[in-house]
């Protein structure tokens, strides 16, 4: 317990130093305080994950958000010709799409990665899937070809995935 708030601590510290740029004495030992004190409420409430499920995603991330800006880009500039065409081509959609090979954490991040993408919004989740309005049946089809969730499940954590039986 005591080395994941030291771990957690100097992490946030070194983070906080390098996004204020402050050296004063008092600002330092403020800063040093605050984030001794914000991983030993992490800690109490139960936030530290013992098996890092989280850390081994964050190294993973490197390969996925690259793809992931890419579509966010490519549906932006669709969403935009859409609202500037005269005729408004728009066909909104409800659909529910299978999250029962993802995990927790991976469900999270789908559903977040579906609402961040222009034209779509996560509008429901449960234990094995996530409600789903789209702007057009296009932007449906495309989630429905389950390229997003393949490469979250690339993400995941091979421990944490739950097991279809």
């Amino acid at each position: 317990m005591l080395i994941r708030i030291l771990l957690a601590s100097v992490v946030l510290f070194s983070l906080w130093l390098l996004l204020s740029g402050h050296f004063d004495a008092l600002l330092l030992s403020l800063g040093a305080l605050s984030c001794v004190f914000v991983a030993w409420i992490s800690e109490k409430l139960g936030l530290f994950n013992s098996d890092f499920s989280t850390l081994k995603l964050n190294f993973k991330l490197p390969t996925f958000l690259p793809w992931f800006f890419i579509e966010v880009v490519k549906s932006n500039l669709d969403v935009s010709y859409r609202i500037l065409h005269p005729k408004l081509p728009i066909e909104p959609n409800v659909m529910k799409l299978d999250t029962s090979q993802h995990g927790d954490l991976a469900t999270a991040v789908y559903a977040n990665c579906i609402t961040l993408t222009p034209g779509t919004y996560s509008l429901n989740l449960d234990a094995n899937s996530i409600e789903v309005h789209s702007l057009t049946k296009a932007l449906a089809e495309d989630l429905q070809t389950g390229e997003m969730s393949k490469r979250i499940s690339a993400l995941e954590p091979k421990s944490t995935t739950n097991s279809a039986s």
